[in-house]
């Protein structure tokens, strides 16, 4: 699997048509705990609102030139030097496959070393064990967890990453 056949890239109009077949996806919803608009003109303006944000940084991402879902950086504060990072391999044909964590990988290093950021932060579902060992294997940390006494509701992981933690790791080569 060649490094090159993975990349980020901004969002195009044709991604719609993506985006609108993942927003039905509803294991997709119940892991991610969210869901894509539903209508071809929600998901023009939510796709627009994302791409003109200067507090976000989203991308589609590709592999062997197919759109198999997207990442983004988004609740950036520029001040503190913290942003938050969501990703969804949203074609279930990839998952387990690492694409993920190379995507993290490419996003995590402009974060860190072309937009200077310090941490890069997290939210996921406990019971996504999946994702958390994706994240862990990036070299996110558990910082704490969100409950609620309510059945219905889903405990959630803050994860974290630090600047010095992903470059160390990198020069390292894990």
């Amino acid at each position: 699997m060649s490094q090159d056949s993975l990349r980020l890239r901004r969002p195009e109009k044709d991604d719609l048509t993506n985006f609108l077949e993942w927003s039905n996806n509803k294991e997709l919803q119940t892991v991610m705990g969210w869901e894509y608009p539903d209508s071809k003109d929600d998901l023009s303006n939510w796709l627009f609102d994302k791409v003109q944000n200067r507090n976000r940084y989203f991308f589609i991402i590709e592999y062997q030139k197919q759109a198999i879902g997207d990442i983004e950086l988004c609740n950036i504060s520029w001040r503190s030097g913290q942003a938050e990072i969501k990703i969804c391999i949203a074609d279930k044909a990839y998952w387990g496959r690492g694409l993920g964590k190379r995507a993290l990988d490419l996003l995590l290093d402009k974060a860190f070393n072309t937009l200077n950021l310090k941490e890069v932060y997290l939210r996921v579902y406990a019971f996504n064990k999946r994702a958390i060992r994706c994240y862990e294997k990036t070299g996110f940390s558990l910082k704490g967890t969100l409950r609620r006494n309510d059945p219905n509701w889903n405990e959630i992981w803050l994860m974290s990453l630090t600047k010095s933690k992903f470059n160390r790791r990198n020069q390292i080569g894990a």
